[in-house]
Order: structure tokens, then C-alpha cells, then sequence
């Protein structure tokens, strides 16, 4: 995947809440990516989505969090912030 290395820093765009958050990036390249619980969130193993599916689907039928403004994590942090996350919902 071109757009996804491991030395680059996302925006955070929003997040589901839960025990294992999924969590949208936006990746300098402007693509947007969702990442996983599951995969270790590595950029590798990300889905491409599209703002349309960010505001209607993910923020609009599936209660993700927007995050407002966006917030800047290098892709070697995004397990921490998931877990900072958790830790605030709790």
C-alpha cells in the first residue's frame, strides 16, 4: 500500500466507541482508512473509505465519535490512542 507507511502521522477523524474502537484516518495523502482492533491497527491491513461513508454510514448509522478537530497520531501510536480511548469512555 503506497499511502500507508509505518513512519507517518493520521488524523484521527473519528472513532467507534467500545471495547475494541475502530478508528478513521485521514492519511496525508487526504485518503481516508479505517483501521482495526484486531489487525494491531496497521495502516497494512486498512479498508479505504470515503467521506461519504465517514458522515452518512460510520458517524450517521453507526455512532462513531467525531473527532473534532482532528487529531494528529503517528501510525506507530494508534494502539495507544485507541486504549486512551477506552480509558476516557470508562
Amino acid at each position: 500500500m503506497a499511502d500507508a507507511t509505518s513512519g507517518e502521522v493520521a488524523k484521527v477523524r473519528a472513532y467507534s466507541p467500545g471495547r475494541y474502537p475502530i478508528l478513521v484516518l485521514e492519511l496525508p495523502t487526504g485518503n481516508l482508512r479505517t483501521v482495526y482492533h484486531e489487525t494491531g491497527y496497521d495502516l497494512e491491513r486498512s479498508k479505504q473509505v470515503t467521506e461519504e461513508w465517514l458522515s452518512d454510514n460510520a458517524i450517521g448509522r453507526h455512532s462513531f465519535i467525531e473527532v473534532s478537530p482532528p487529531e494528529e497520531v503517528p501510525s506507530s501510536g494508534l494502539a495507544d490512542y485507541a486504549k486512551e480511548r477506552i480509558a476516557q469512555e470508562t
